[in-house]
């Protein structure tokens, strides 16, 4: 008998422990976002790393908690939770994730049809003038867009985007760069008219004049439309029911002061329009693009006007790829205005001053952000238009030019933030706000620093997380 009951009794202790290392993850690789493997837990820490909460305010080495997506921790001797999963983060910087104040990230882009001939080019449909400020980007957003993957490898978990178009291409939504539907993905819905100086081809209005003039008329009928709809709504007794327009309808809100105008902008002189177009019909605005912005500075510190810079650049000449930046900065100092030539005999030092040229002005697209920077505007950065490839190279581009670690990282978080009335929720790392966290292999914006872990509302992806065969795993769980 006893014999049997020891026998029971080791089977048992056995089978705990079978039972005990079943459910415990053994690498970093079972934490996995997968529709295959569970979710061990929600709860992570992240110990011993750099953590920089916000631009300027750092904890040299410190652990995050979040569970549940929502941040619960953060300090030097933040308590970890027994059943958090545990990142070390030793080596590591962690950040806030990356905001795109303005993007089409999600949005698949149109394929192009042919249009069909219009009986009158000066009033052609809605659609066909490309005014469609009703078209929501909920129906158009798609999670395995794959835009939605290249823009959260670069660090973005945040995204302000809007639908393809041209003039009014529709309204924008604020997602996460997770979900497995639109409706997951977006945490605001309806949060900004799109509104660029691109009109569509063949038809009024066509012209930047013309797209000015159609915004003012659809601004003063929509107007006249939402007192009428007011005025019926508080005593119809009498009255036709006012006819139903869904582009005037798109209108109201930003008639009522209730959403912002985006207003993209590729050169100076569609900002002072833009800018005309706020001032007369008395709009809330922000500019976006910006490409030409070094030449409006004073007109937008002047106007107050929120503002989310292009992180697009002219393209290198490609005479310049292979030239060392020593050998570059002689170009630049040799430039001269004068670029005539007396003689055939001087066209090769012609041609040097056109190439050292070509090289001062994409210096001045470069150097934009930090002048913006030096002229005490709040900016954040904009997609919009931007090959993702594109993005991180012209980022460190803009940190080689002037502007510094802690500016671009403010544009990319709180600036961001602050536009989009999302401060309460995310921009940076404190307790409370949502799990958006990025996790590098060292400070942002230097050329061998590489993005390991994104984290959107606590959901992980891992991205360049290599180790050594001889490492241990890098994510455990408490009591492992």
């Amino acid at each position: 008998m006893r014999s049997f009951q020891a026998k029971r009794s080791c089977l048992l202790f056995f089978g705990a422990i079978l039972l005990i290392t079943g459910l415990r993850p053994t690498s970093v690789h079972a934490q996995k976002d997968s529709a295959d493997i569970p979710t061990v837990s929600t709860t992570y820490a992240i110990e011993g790393a750099r953590i920089v909460q916000a631009p300027g305010r750092v904890i040299d080495s410190g652990t995050i908690v979040f569970r549940d997506g929502v941040i619960e921790s953060v300090g030097r001797r933040a308590t970890v939770p027994y059943d958090a999963i545990i990142i070390d983060g030793s080596g590591m910087t962690v950040y806030a994730g990356f905001i795109d104040a303005f993007s089409r990230v999600g949005v698949a882009t149109p394929e192009r049809t042919s249009m069909p001939p219009v009986a009158d080019t000066s009033n052609p449909t809605y659609e066909r003038a490309g005014i469609t400020p009703e078209k929501q980007v909920r129906t158009l957003l798609n999670p395995s867009d794959k835009s939605v993957d290249a823009h959260r490898k670069l660090g973005f978990t945040t995204v302000h985007t809007v639908p393809h178009g041209n003039m009014l291409p529709g309204s924008g939504a604020v997602a996460l760069l997770h979900g497995k539907n639109a409706d997951a993905m977006i945490i605001r819905n309806d949060v900004s008219m799109a509104f660029q100086f691109t009109g569509s081809r063949g038809v009024y209005p066509g012209t930047p004049m013309g797209i000015m003039a159609k915004f003012r008329q659809l601004h003063k009928e929509s107007s006249r439309r939402l007192r009428l709809e007011q005025m019926y709504a508080s005593d119809p007794a009498g009255m036709a029911r006012p006819p139903a327009d869904i582009v005037h309808t798109a209108f109201f809100p930003v008639i009522a002061d209730e959403k912002p105008v985006f207003a993209h902008t590729t050169n100076a002189l569609e900002v002072y329009r833009a800018l005309t177009l706020k001032t007369e019909l008395g709009l809330t605005m922000v500019l976006t693009g910006l490409s030409e912005g070094f030449d409006t500075i004073d007109k937008i510190k002047t106007s107050g006007n929120p503002v989310a810079l292009t992180m697009g650049l002219p393209d290198k000449p490609k005479w310049a790829a292979e030239i060392k930046s020593d050998s570059l900065n002689q170009i630049l100092s040799s430039y001269t205005d004068e670029t005539r030539t007396a003689t055939f005999r001087d066209v090769e030092a012609e041609k040097r001053n056109l190439e050292a040229k070509q090289l001062v002005t994409r210096q001045k697209y470069v150097e934009m952000p930090k002048m913006y920077a030096n002229a005490g505007i709040p900016f954040a950065f904009t997609s919009y238009g931007v090959d993702s490839k594109d993005i991180s190279a012209n980022l460190k581009s803009f940190v080689e030019g002037g502007l510094s670690s802690d500016a671009a990282l403010a544009a990319l978080t709180i600036n961001a933030a602050n536009i989009l009335g999302l401060s309460a929720s995310m921009g940076t790392l404190d307790a409370g706000k949502m799990a958006n966290v990025i996790v590098t292999s060292g400070a942002l914006f230097e050329d061998d620093t590489t993005i390991k872990y994104v984290f959107v509302d606590g959901h992980k992806f891992e991205y360049d997380t290599k180790t050594k065969k001889d490492d241990a795993p890098s994510s455990r769980r408490r009591g492992q």
